[in-house]
């Protein structure tokens, strides 16, 4: 399984090193954003909701056509535009003081983020031809990514670093190495393929194609839906601990977070071997049942102590150890290689659900508290489930749609 490795090019290592890095850096005051909200400009839960849907919204539908564009111009100068939107929505984070200001850096931290996440993904399979290697690197990715979610919270609380809004100068700076890096390496290697389609393929074109892949876009579908339940995560666990009246919220935030991440640098490649010959499809179903189970935890664990909610996270985070780096697998091999950056640009509307997961939590938390909330979390994960079974019906996640 780890023999693939072997063959993992400088352009797969350094979109896997800088996902980690980035992530250390960021998590240390992204989750916080909400608490920021709150302390800072009196905002209450619905209204957080609301900003942080409305800022991340515009750059989901962005990304669609960002992958489309992809195809046609090249991954990698996308790559260096998003990094460079990056840099200017960190910087303008770490140093605003107005509300509209905070506002206008998040959606600019949407359009950045949507230019680099999804054209690297489809980048690195463009880099290889072995199935394995593709799909190790994808899974290696995942890994490094949640090292950086799991260690940055909580190293930033020991060095005062967690929260802070000086924070979002460091990500910046980050950005800028990463910029420079990817820049060089760049020139010196080249795709196996080209990222530019061989013809010039309208969007509406690609829109037809995808409109012909019902399995496709029910995979999409749920997995939005399941976004909205995990997304509760963030904005929702935090604002719901706060209304708990947890006393050091930061550390138990923290703590949580920490347990979430090494759960799945623990068990992440157990289950890629456990589950390797499971179609990518049912792997997906058997990780949102375990997000139900999280949730159905959180709905009934005592705040104070938290041990039980260290528990919930636990199971949450199994199934999420199955589930996301699945996701990528089965956005890649449906994907026609023609098509790819569309497919990945398409796939990427799911991340509409985490646009409306503050909105859906806010609004939960606000009317009828969080015992509420972690019950409907629960349903919407049963009804993904039910979701991805009839997808693996339609039409085997191995085997890509034929375009005429």
């Amino acid at each position: 399984m780890f023999a693939a490795v072997r063959h993992f090019n400088k352009t797969i290592w350094l979109i896997i090193f800088a996902t980690f890095a980035s992530r250390f850096v960021l998590f240390m005051v992204w989750p916080f954003l909400a608490i920021l909200l709150y302390q800072k400009f009196g905002l209450n839960e619905f209204q957080i909701g609301m900003f942080l849907a409305g800022s991340a919204a515009v750059g989901v539908f962005f990304g669609f056509y960002v992958g489309f564009l992809s195809d046609i111009v090249g991954r990698r100068k996308i790559i260096l535009i998003g990094l460079v939107l990056n840099i200017v929505a960190m910087f303008v984070l770490g140093i605003s003081d107005q509300l509209w200001w905070i506002f206008a850096g998040t959606v600019l931290q949407s359009f950045g983020r949507g230019m680099v996440e999804s054209p690297g993904r489809a980048l690195m399979t463009d880099m290889v031809e072995d199935r394995e290697v593709k799909d190790m690197a994808l899974h290696m990715r995942y890994f490094f990514l949640n090292i950086g979610a799991a260690t940055g919270p909580l190293l930033g609380t020991f060095v005062g670093a967690t929260g802070q809004q000086s924070t979002f100068l460091i990500v910046s700076a980050l950005y800028v190495v990463y910029f420079l890096i990817a820049a060089i390496v760049f020139r010196i290697e080249r795709p196996l393929k080209r990222t530019k389609a061989g013809t010039a393929l309208r969007f509406v074109d690609a829109l037809h194609v995808l409109r012909k892949d019902r399995a496709f876009m029910l995979f999409v579908a749920a997995t939005l839906i399941s976004h909205i339940a995990y997304g509760q995560i963030d904005a929702g666990l935090v604002q719901y601990l706060r209304q708990e009246n947890v006393v050091d919220l930061a550390t138990l935030y923290a703590t949580l977070i920490f347990i979430n991440g090494a759960t799945i640098i623990v068990f992440q490649f157990a289950f890629l071997k456990l589950l390797e010959h499971v179609r990518p499809l049912l792997r997906a179903m058997g990780g949102v049942v375990l997000f139900a189970a999280g949730f159905l935890g959180f709905a009934f664990a005592p705040t104070d102590p938290g041990y039980w909610l260290f528990g919930a996270m636990f199971i949450l985070s199994l199934g999420e150890t199955i589930l996301f780096p699945t996701l990528n697998i089965i956005t890649d091999r449906m994907a026609p290689d023609h098509l790819k950056g569309s497919y990945v640009g398409a796939a990427s509307l799911a991340s509409m659900g985490f646009v409306s997961a503050p909105i859906v939590g806010g609004f939960f938390l606000h009317q009828f508290g969080g015992f509420t909330l972690w019950l409907s979390m629960a349903a919407l994960a049963l009804v993904v489930a039910s979701l991805y079974g009839l997808a693996a019906r339609i039409r085997p996640a191995s085997r890509p749609l034929k375009i005429d």
